[in-house]
């Protein structure tokens, strides 16, 4: 599995989300599936409002895990880790993570990302130096939170 690191120079939490819907719609465009950690479900809920809108001028086609509109979306949007686990097709999907913890089930999809701000740098380490020592191939990319992916 590739597991990729977006340190961001913001240091707010929206701009992590921001830059998930900027990923999301890049795996989308290249035929992956995508599924979203969220750390809560106010959080997949704030995500799938931003996904409506985020990147300008393009819907992302998405769904909350559960509910009806998930089934057959390209991006869906979860907080429980069970959910995630019975998706079938996350071995060829992209898991992106905004959770301050590391998913239990990530080892499934073929490549996760890890987006990290100022608000998240201390779980950000810690997740990364998990996975290190679990012996991911890790990959750091520090960019600003709107350039491209």
């Amino acid at each position: 599995m590739r597991l990729d690191f977006y340190i961001l120079q913001d240091v707010e939490r929206q701009a992590m989300l921001r830059f998930a819907c900027r990923l999301a719609a890049k795996a989308v465009g290249a035929g992956k599936l995508i599924y979203v950690q969220a750390q809560s479900g106010a959080q997949a809920e704030e995500f799938d409002d931003l996904l409506w809108c985020c990147p300008p001028n393009r819907m992302i086609p998405h769904g909350v895990a559960g509910q009806s509109a998930a089934e057959g979306a390209p991006v869906v949007v979860g907080s429980a880790p069970e959910l995630a686990q019975d998706a079938d097709w996350a071995a060829q999907g992209l898991l992106i993570n905004l959770s301050d913890a590391a998913p239990a089930f990530m080892d499934r999809f073929e490549r996760a990302a890890e987006i990290v701000v100022g608000e998240n740098r201390a779980s950000g380490r810690a997740r990364y130096r998990l996975y290190r020592d679990r012996g991911y191939a890790l990959s750091t990319h520090e960019m600003d939170d709107w350039e491209g992916t």
